[in-house]
């Protein structure tokens, strides 16, 4: 290989801590010398809660001879006034909570007919104003001229080599040479005594450079990040949650007797709800990674603010959606026509048509909003340290070896699971004939119920085969209780809550009822299944290949591939959730109606995110589990 003189332009950005260094070998530049003085008349302190570290002035200045010294003043310490914020912060998040607990339960408990209180409707107006004003300052002032980036490298670093066999460095590069780890394909070794063309080039790739981000008063798109699949999802609840807003600020017009029924100034809460999703949105997508160094005690201050406000959503929702399905029963069970005013409920809606369908849809985007948002906040103040590996080309602003995402190894599994989506499909075409046009309900659930055991039982066997395949990867306990794996425990919570009620009134009320059989076989495959395929996947999510025969055999790729199909094509038969349960009419007469109201509308939420984050997480296994272990 031929080596000439010149610059090598790396990715990396300048850092302030390296100018010591430049010092000691006689380098006197005029910004040097500026970021020594501006190191000398400093002092850091760590917070040892947040890891990041925060400069406070130090009085250099000498008293005159014979003059009384002069008290300093004490300043709050750095780590008390980042643990009170966060305190402060806390018990403000936790306020806004229990007040929209309370709100829409009193809302719900007292509502009668024409007579509205406006406590939750100016509450919920108070939350989303904010919350806009928060996103708002967060992307036009606090983000002005960041630009988000797939990298931490700025085109900073200058590495020249030279005909002599000197190398210049740029002030971040590390000044001792550092040898290169096992794994590399070219290990560093420069004792060897080898030609002068090739030491140069050792030389040149041994020098690494640390660096951290963002300084002090910036921001930084460095965080660990989010699966693009659970953002992907974010955006598709979001467009679901506006839908059914949409359709409810419709209702002004398509009904007589929505002027009398519905409260003044309730379509102004559904216009600020859908600002609020779409901002929310735009800004969780784009920004996932971002890292706040700057304004911290106002950004941990908004950051809590719009993670108490998804949590209130989600129990409004809940809450409001429970309280209209039971009122609109109730009075379809006790209609009669001797009333002397029209009954709100007497009209059915197009949102309330819809909203069995797409309520779920908001609460499951406000999970997904409030986790990450909570990674968000712990991620502020922190200062991330980066380098620029040593088998990283010159001439890349990634590092090599960065593989292509292609369907090697997983052909059988994505074609046997595109027939079981085919089947699937079939099955649900089947139910919607026997609902619509033949009017038979209890032969259409039984049709639900067949092909969910179905699928219960082969993704049983296919989880069972992919542990076994999966075991040989590596374990790394470090990845234990990711972001993914909280969120996937709560769906999991949820499901098991939700099962167990189940299970208790099929079983109490069992009478030979082929739909009531079916129901209790369909729960208990449920419960094994959902717990069998969380292990799996907790387990796959800590995987990575140990040596390159893994990375090229990818083993069990293809059974990830196939319970990935599978549980898209249970969570699309989970959408059908409600309407079993009102067909079977088990549980809602062993619990009552406004009991089993309740339950399903709190659980059957979080069994469709179950199965929506499940293959979020295989999506994740299917591509990091094939990679090797990232070192620092």
């Amino acid at each position: 290989m031929l080596r000439r003189s010149g610059v090598y332009i790396v990715n990396e950005p300048q850092h302030a801590d390296d100018t010591e260094e430049e010092k000691t070998t006689g380098s006197n530049s005029e910004s040097e010398t500026k970021l020594n003085m501006e190191e000398e008349g400093g002092a850091k302190t760590v917070d040892d809660m947040t890891g990041n570290t925060d400069t406070m002035p130090v009085d250099t200045s000498t008293p005159l001879p014979g003059a009384k010294p002069r008290k300093q003043k004490q300043k709050v310490p750095s780590v008390y006034r980042s643990a009170l914020v966060k305190l402060v912060c806390g018990i403000y998040a936790l306020i806004i909570v229990v007040l929209g607990v309370v709100f829409a339960v009193a809302t719900s408990l007292t509502s009668v007919e024409r007579v509205h209180q406006y406590y939750l409707e100016v509450f919920l107006v108070y939350l989303y104003a904010t919350s806009l004003g928060i996103l708002f300052y967060f992307l036009l002032c606090l983000l002005s001229g960041v630009k988000a980036k797939n990298n931490f490298y700025d085109n900073n670093v200058r590495v020249s080599v030279r005909n002599d066999g000197s190398v210049n460095k740029s002030p971040t590069a590390s000044p001792l040479p550092v040898r290169a780890s096992p794994d590399d394909k070219t290990p560093l070794d420069l004792d060897k005594k080898e030609s002068n063309a090739e030491q140069i080039s050792l030389a040149a790739i041994s020098y690494q450079s640390h660096f951290e981000l963002p300084p002090p008063g910036g921001v930084a798109h460095v965080g660990e990040g989010i699966n693009f699949y659970l953002r992907l999802g974010a955006l598709a609840f979001a467009f679901g949650s506006v839908t059914l807003d949409g359709l409810h600020i419709a209702t002004y017009f398509e009904t007589i007797t929505t002027e009398t029924c519905e409260s003044e100034i309730f379509i102004l809460v559904y216009v600020m709800h859908l600002l609020f999703t779409f901002v929310q949105t735009f800004f969780i997508f784009k920004n996932h990674k971002l890292v706040i160094n700057k304004q911290k005690p106002f950004v941990r201050f908004g950051m809590m603010h719009l993670m108490a406000t998804n949590i209130c959503v989600l129990i409004v929702t809940a809450v409001m959606e429970t309280n209209e399905d039971y009122r609109q029963q109730n009075y379809s069970a006790n209609n009669t026509t001797t009333r002397e005013t029209k009954s709100c409920y007497e009209e059915v809606t197009l949102a309330r048509s819809a909203s069995p369908y797409l309520f779920p849809c908001t609460i499951i985007y406000s999970i997904i909003g409030a986790g990450i948002i909570y990674r968000l906040y712990q991620y502020i103040g922190v200062r991330i340290k980066q380098r620029w590996p040593s088998h990283t080309s010159f001439t890349s602003s990634a590092p090599t070896g960065a593989s292509a995402i292609d369907c090697d190894k997983a052909n059988k599994g994505l074609f046997l699971g595109l027939l079981v989506a085919v089947f699937t499909l079939i099955a649900i075409a089947t139910f919607f004939v026997f609902e619509s046009r033949l009017q038979d309900m209890f032969t259409a659930v039984k049709v639900l119920f067949t092909t969910e055991i179905v699928l219960m039982f082969i993704t049983g066997v296919g989880i069972a085969w992919g542990y076994i395949r999966l075991s040989k990867l590596k374990f790394i306990t470090s990845l234990f209780l990711s972001v993914d794996s909280v969120l996937l425990l709560v769906a999991l919570a949820g499901s098991y809550i939700y099962l167990c009620f189940k299970l208790i009134a099929v079983s109490s009320s069992l009478q030979g009822n082929i739909a009531g059989i079916l129901s209790l076989i369909t729960t208990i495959f449920s419960i094994c299944q959902i717990t069998e395929q969380t292990v799996f996947i907790l387990d796959g999510l800590c995987r990575c290949a140990e040596n390159d025969n893994q990375m090229m055999q990818k083993p069990g790729r293809a059974v990830v591939t196939f319970l990935l199909v599978c549980n898209l094509a249970l969570w699309v038969v989970g959408m059908f959730e409600v309407k079993k349960t009102r067909v079977v009419r088990l549980h809602e007469e062993f619990y009552g109606i406004l009991a089993w109201n309740i339950i399903t509308h709190l659980c059957v939420p979080l069994i469709i995110f179950f199965r929506f984050h499940s293959a979020i997480c295989l999506s994740k296994i299917w591509y990091n589990a094939y990679q090797k272990e990232k070192t620092a």
